[in-house]
């Protein structure tokens, strides 16, 4: 089997950025949900998972440590990810029009501060790059998403406001994950 690594999301989702950054020459597979990571490495679809596990604002990622057990995984690696998230909308598209934003929870939750003070409402995504893939087919001017660059050059979409996180220090831990069995002795 050619080693491959999953990730949860879509082109330009932290967690593809995360395998670019610390397995470089390892393909990726996109995935849906984190279970379908854990369960892609569990049956031995992909050799490794690509996960979340804690984000330095929004605490850990809920869920993924129970992921990991459940399918008798093992972390082989943590890194660190600097996360830059940023307000995108459809071209042409002012800050002034945008009503609502749509992220993953997580990315929500590291952008409270930006969310309060806009008092925008929030919807929630699988993913970040998910809902820029969903932005980017729709022609809606009142809704803008959270997520990074990289996803806003994929899906044809613009930065409104760079670094709407509350910290300039916002990373996101992820962990490499592999089958127990596959574990180096």
């Amino acid at each position: 089997m050619t080693e491959t690594v999953a990730y949860q999301g879509a082109p330009g989702a932290f967690g593809e950025e995360a395998c670019r950054l610390f397995l470089p020459d390892v393909p990726t597979v996109a995935k849906p949900t984190f279970a379908a990571v854990a369960e892609a490495v569990a049956a031995g679809e992909t050799a490794l998972g690509m996960l979340p596990g804690e984000n330095s604002i929004a605490g850990p990622v809920p869920g993924v440590d129970a992921l990991i057990e459940e399918n008798e995984l093992v972390v082989r690696a943590r890194h660190d990810l600097p996360v830059r998230l940023h307000l995108l909308g459809r071209p042409g598209t002012s800050i002034a029009q945008i009503e609502r934003v749509v992220s993953h929870p997580m990315a929500l939750a590291q952008c409270r501060r930006f969310l309060c003070e806009t008092g925008l409402a929030t919807e929630e995504a699988a993913n970040t790059a998910l809902a820029a893939q969903a932005l980017g087919r729709s022609q809606d001017p009142a809704q803008g998403v959270i997520a990074s660059e990289a996803a806003a050059a994929t899906y044809g979409l613009v930065v409104l406001r760079h670094d709407v996180h509350d910290r300039a220090d916002n990373f996101t831990t992820f962990c490499v994950v592999a089958r127990r069995e596959s574990e180096p002795r």
